[in-house]
C-alpha cells in the first residue's frame, strides 16, 4: 500500500511536469510566430442585420448607463419589531437586500426574523434610479426609500452623494435630489406611444449586481395590479408588462425603448420562486412624469377626484349599453362632485374633457391629472341618448384632510405617520365610505408605510379614541396629544375599529 501511494506520488508530479513543459513548448511556438501578421477571419459572419441590432443595443447601453444609478436606503429601528428577511439587509455583507411590493408567494413573502435586542439599530434597502435633470434629480421608487432616515446615491463613475427625498407613496414614485451637477440625465419617452411586441430594455442593480442590462419586450399594456396588503397596499392601474428580466434590484430603475428613451419605471415582478420567470411590471413615463413634474414644482401631488367607481366594460356590456368602449358607472357617493353633478350608477362614460375613455383606467388616469376646482365636460351614454354633463372636480380626500390641517396637526404624520380628521366629519366620512355619524375621535385618512402607525397595525377608516391614556374626541386633541410624547418611547391606543375595540402599541422613534 505504501509503495503504490508513492509509485501515484510520482506519476502526479511527473504529470505536473509534462504540463509545464508543454507550457514552455507554447510560449516557444508563440515567441516564433510574434513577428507575423496573421488575422484569423471570426469562426462565424452574422448576416449584416444581426450586427445592425446589435449595435443598437450597444448605442443604448451606451447612452443609458451613465444614467442610472444605485441608491441604497437606511431606516433606524429604535425598538424590536419583525422585519422581512429578504426585503432589507443588515449592512455591507448583504448589499442587495431590496425586494418589490409582495406579490403571493413571490418577493417579500411569508420569511420573518426578529431583530436582536440591541438599539439603535439600522436596517438598509437598496434599489435603482435615473438621472432625470442634470442638475440633480433622480427618479426612482417611493418605496425604495420609505421610512429612510439616509438615502445614498452612487453614480456610474462611483462618486456618493446623500439624497433629499420628495415623494408620492400613493404612485410609488419618488425624486431623490443630489447635489451635483452637468449629470447624464436620460430622456422620458411618450409611454402612450408604447405598443405590444416592441423591445423593451431594463436597467438597474438586481440583487446589488449595478450596472446591469437585460432585454426582453413589451408582453402587454394598462396591466391593473394591486401589491402589497394592509397598510402597504397599492394600486397600480396602468402598468407596462415585460419579460425583460427584472429581479429585486432593479426597482426603481428604467425600461427604455430600442431608441434609449425611458418608457416606465420598473416596479414589480409576478414570481411564485422570488426571482424572474419573464414577468415584470413597470410605471408608464407619463405617469412618471406628471408626478416628477409636481413634486419639484410644488413637493407634493395633488390629484382631481369625482367621487364615483368606473369599471371596464365586458364584451356583454359593450353590447347591452350599445358602445365600442368606456367606463362603466357602478356607484355614486352622495355629496360628492359626481353626486353634485347628477352622475348615476349604469352611466357609461365614453369621452373626458374632449378625450375618449377607453376603460376605467384611462378614466382614473384622467380625473387624476386634473386640477382641483376645474369644470370640465364629460359625455356619458344613458339610456339610448348621449348627453353632457359638466363637474367640477374635486380633490382626492387623503390630500384633501392633508391641506385642511393646521401646521399643529401635521405632528400626528410627521410622529405617528397618520393623516387624521375629526371622526364625525361628515364629508370625509362620505369619502372614505364610512356609515353613520361617527364617535368622538380621531378618523385615520391615511397612513404611511414603514411609520409606527404602519407598524402598529393602525389603518385607514380606524378612529383614536385614546392615546396614552389621554381620551381624544378630535384631530386636534390627538395633535396636542401627541406633541407631549417623548421619542424613543411606546405608547398605547384605543381604536374603535367597526364594531370593535382594539388596543394598539405605537413605539415611537
Amino acid at each position: 500500500m505504501v509503495s503504490t501511494r508513492w509509485q501515484n506520488r510520482g506519476l502526479r508530479a511527473m504529470s505536473l511536469a509534462g504540463v509545464f513543459a508543454l507550457g514552455a513548448i507554447a510560449a516557444v511556438g508563440l515567441r516564433g510566430n510574434a513577428g507575423q501578421n496573421v488575422s484569423a477571419p471570426p469562426p462565424v459572419q452574422p448576416p449584416a442585420q444581426v450586427l445592425s441590432l446589435q449595435n443598437a443595443f450597444q448605442q443604448v447601453a451606451d447612452r443609458l448607463r451613465p444614467s442610472v444609478v444605485f441608491i441604497r436606503s437606511r431606516q433606524t429601528a429604535s425598538a424590536p419589531q419583525l422585519r422581512r428577511g429578504a426585503d432589507q439587509d443588515d449592512g455591507d455583507n448583504n448589499p442587495f437586500g431590496f425586494m418589490f411590493p409582495g406579490f403571493p408567494g413571490g418577493p417579500g413573502g411569508g420569511q420573518f426574523r426578529m431583530m436582536p435586542p440591541t438599539f439603535p439599530r439600522h436596517a438598509y434597502a437598496s434599489g435603482s434610479g435615473v438621472i432625470v435633470r442634470g442638475d440633480g434629480y433622480i427618479l426612482t421608487n417611493a418605496h425604495v426609500i420609505d421610512g429612510a432616515d439616509k438615502v445614498t446615491v452612487r453614480l456610474q463613475d462611483g462618486r456618493e452623494f446623500v439624497g433629499q427625498v420628495k415623494s408620492s407613496s400613493l404612485d410609488d414614485l419618488a425624486l431623490v435630489k443630489i447635489n451635483a451637477t452637468g449629470l447624464p440625465a436620460a430622456e422620458l419617452g411618450d409611454s402612450d406611444q408604447v405598443h405590444i411586441g416592441q423591445f423593451a430594455i431594463a436597467f438597474g442593480a438586481p440583487f446589488g449586481l449595478s450596472d446591469t442590462m437585460t432585454v426582453g419586450v413589451v408582453s402587454a399594456l394598462n396591466r391593473e395590479q394591486a401589491i402589497g396588503s394592509g397598510s402597504e397596499a397599492r394600486l397600480y392601474p396602468r402598468l407596462i408588462q415585460t419579460d425583460a428580466s427584472i429581479n429585486p434590484g432593479n426597482s426603481g430603475g428604467p425600461l427604455v425603448d430600442i431608441f434609449g428613451r425611458v418608457i416606465g419605471i420598473n416596479v414589480a415582478i409576478e414570481s411564485p420562486s422570488g426571482g424572474n420567470v419573464g414577468i415584470g411590471f413597470a410605471i408608464p413615463s407619463n405617469t412618471a412624469k406628471y408626478v416628477m413634474e409636481q413634486l419639484m414644482t410644488k413637493g407634493s401631488v395633488t390629484r382631481g377626484y369625482l367621487g364615483l367607481a368606473p369599471k371596464t366594460l365586458s364584451y356583454d356590456e359593450k353590447q347591452r349599453y350599445g358602445v365600442n368602449e368606456g367606463a362603466l358607472v357602478v356607484s355614486v357617493q352622495d355629496g360628492t362632485p359626481a353626486a353634485k353633478a347628477g352622475f348615476q350608477v349604469e352611466d357609461v362614460i365614453i369621452r373626458y374633457d374632449g378625450k375618449p375613455v377607453t376603460d376605467d383606467a384611462s378614466l382614473r388616469e384622467m380625473v387624476a391629472r386634473t386640477r382641483p376646482g376645474e369644470t370640465v365636460p364629460v359625455v356619458v351614454k344613458r339610456g339610448n341618448a348621449e348627453r353632457t354633463i359638466n363637474v367640477t372636480v374635486g380633490t382626492f380626500p387623503a390630500e384633501q384632510v392633508a391641506q385642511n390641517e393646521t401646521p399643529a396637526k401635521s405632528d400626528t404624520r410627521a410622529r405617528l405617520g397618520v393623516s387624521v380628521a375629526d371622526a364625525n366629519n361628515a364629508e370625509v366620512r362620505q369619502q372614505l365610505g364610512l356609515k353613520g355619524n361617527g364617535r368622538p375621535g380621531a378618523l385615520v385618512v391615511e397612513v404611511v408605510p414603514g411609520s409606527p402607525a404602519s407598524d402598529a397595525g393602525i389603518q385607514p377608516g380606524d378612529v383614536i379614541e385614546r392615546l396614552d391614556g389621554k381620551a381624544i374626541t378630535n384631530a386636534s386633541d390627538l395633535s396636542a396629544a401627541v406633541r407631549n410624547l417623548k421619542s424613543d418611547t411606546s405608547v398605547s391606543a384605543i381604536i374603535r375599529r367597526g364594531q370593535q375595540t382594539v388596543l394598539a402599541q405605537i413605539n415611537l422613534d
